[in-house]
């Protein structure tokens, strides 16, 4: 099919958009994702490194039917051509691209045209999920975006062939992962009732003939959801904690970088949308009205923790944000239209710029620790400890998981790797399970004003140490070094069982040695 580009200028605006975005994954060797760094060493353990004898001693590989496979399957294979970094930016600028495009198609497929509204729905593909690194949601949440534009375009070509395809499609999304395939299910569900309630058509026959399509799709998903979960799956755990989250529901939306929300860009979106409604700039395709009325709602009592997992109140935001400027039409002039595509490719620019120099700047971090690493024995057990009083208030969820770059460079053992049963390949073998987190609950580094009692064996009232840091207690016994981060502050006093091996800019490397606690019980 031919594109006149004269036309449909919005899309060749908003293919430059996908470029835009995917760039700062190109101009940084490691992105500042907190979750890369145990990302990374997973795909590195899958890849073969769990087969090396020092990390065998510590991890094998366990695959399942856990629909949580998206980077897992797909990065150690590009790995194989590309090189495991490589594998991943690449499968991070098609998770972005997907992010970008598919919902351009959507309008398109809506309204007959390509539009600079698409452009508006590109910001919110820079969002929590992506910032954070929680590869197989952002991964699967696209290819989730891609199968619904398929749906759209191709849903009066009724066969069951057809269904057949998309039966297939959702079941790949589901192993990807089980969130994704949720937020498909909305999708699909909702414009579906969106054009009987167009049609007026709400009778028995046409809600069976709809949603039994619908239905039929998602059966295999369905069914291996019931009876293919992987044994010791979590259980169903919910927490809404509406009162707690409503801002990081606000702030998930767009980012700049994973701590800076992007509270202005919103604001003027936000206002946009509203003055255009008000004006009358702005319609809602009726198809989508429901859909966003769903989301909507999800958004604000989404829960926080869902199945074992975190986060899940993050995931839907984005997804508003972007079918929320997919469903609209914007009524203005060609000249008008042009200068918004123009203000807004320049915002898109201004972004990626800023993403860029921050990732940048952690890179250079990354890169002194993982050079300061290599005088850590091989196979070492290591574990990662914030200096609070000495960072101030600067952020310190980058250096969480920074701990993990040791597990590829190393070979070292690490608790916060990757490892819950039931949610991942990476399973540790004993008596490394008892002295590594167990759930996503556990996920975050200890302050330095908890290790006395820790290495004492003593909870005293602390109920961080009673239910996120129980592993560590008598950490002396089990770890060979610990990272400490301190950002170059005053630093506070380490326990007598910690002696410094390397001192770096904004961290510091100590041997840890057993003491007379370790024979106690």
């Amino acid at each position: 099919m031919r594109v006149d580009w004269g036309t449909n200028w919005p899309l060749a605006a908003v293919l430059a958009t996908a470029v835009i975005l995917i760039a700062p994954l190109w101009l940084a060797a490691t992105p500042a994702m907190p979750d890369y760094p145990a990302h990374l060493a997973t795909f590195y353990l899958v890849a073969g490194g769990a087969r090396l004898p020092a990390l065998a001693q510590f991890y094998r590989i366990e695959w399942g039917f856990v629909p949580n496979l998206a980077a897992e399957i797909a990065v150690p294979a590009l790995g194989k051509l590309l090189g495991l970094t490589a594998g991943m930016k690449l499968f991070l600028s098609a998770a972005i691209a997907m992010w970008v495009i598919a919902p351009a198609y959507v309008h398109r497929f809506l309204y007959g045209r390509f539009g600079v509204e698409s452009l508006a729905a590109s910001f919110f593909a820079y969002n929590a999920n992506f910032m954070w690194g929680f590869l197989n949601y952002y991964f699967a949440a696209g290819l989730a975006f891609v199968v619904f534009a398929a749906w759209i375009v191709s849903r009066e070509r009724r066969s069951y062939a057809r269904l057949a395809l998309f039966a297939a499609a959702v079941t790949i999304v589901y192993f990807c992962h089980v969130f994704a395939a949720a937020v498909l299910g909305l999708l699909i569900g909702a414009y579906e009732l969106g054009i009987l309630i167009e049609q007026r058509n709400l009778t028995r026959v046409a809600l069976l003939k709809n949603f039994g399509a619908v239905a039929a799709i998602f059966l295999p998903a369905a069914l291996a959801f019931l009876f293919l979960k992987p044994a010791g799956a979590p259980g169903s755990r919910f927490e809404f904690n509406l009162a707690d989250t409503w801002q990081d529901r606000i702030d998930s939306a767009i980012l700049f970088h994973f701590d800076k929300p992007a509270y202005f860009l919103l604001a003027a979106l936000l206002f946009f949308l509203a003055m255009g409604v008000w004006r009358r700039w702005v319609t809602f395709h009726p198809r989508m009205k429901y859909l966003l009325m769903a989301l909507v709602a999800l958004t604000i009592f989404a829960p926080e923790w869902a199945m074992g997992g975190w986060g899940v109140d993050l995931r839907l935001p984005a997804v508003l944000g972007v079918f929320a400027f997919t469903a609209m039409e914007i009524r203005l002039g060609p000249k008008v239209a042009g200068a918004l595509a123009a203000a807004m490719l320049g915002l898109l620019v201004y972004s990626a710029a800023v993403l860029a120099g921050n990732w940048r700047y952690y890179d250079t971090r990354f890169g002194e620790f993982r050079a300061a690493s290599n005088s850590i024995p091989q196979g070492s057990r290591i574990f990662t400890v914030l200096d609070g009083d000495a960072m101030g208030q600067a952020s310190d969820e980058p250096y969480w998981h920074m701990a993990e770059f040791a597990v590829v460079d190393r070979s070292a053992f690490t608790p916060l790797m990757f490892t819950t049963k039931g949610q991942h390949v990476v399973y540790l073998k004993p008596p490394y399970d008892k002295w590594a987190a167990d759930n996503a609950n556990q996920g975050s580094p200890p302050d330095i004003s908890e290790l006395d009692d820790l290495e004492g064996g003593q909870i005293d009232g602390d109920k961080d140490i009673r239910d996120v840091f129980p592993y560590l207690m008598r950490f002396q016994c089990h770890y060979d070094e610990v990272v400490l981060i301190h950002l170059g502050g005053t630093r506070s006093p380490v326990p007598d069982s910690l002696h410094l091996r390397h001192a770096g800019s904004f961290f510091a490397i100590y041997d840890v040695t057993k003491n007379d606690n370790c024979g106690r019980r």
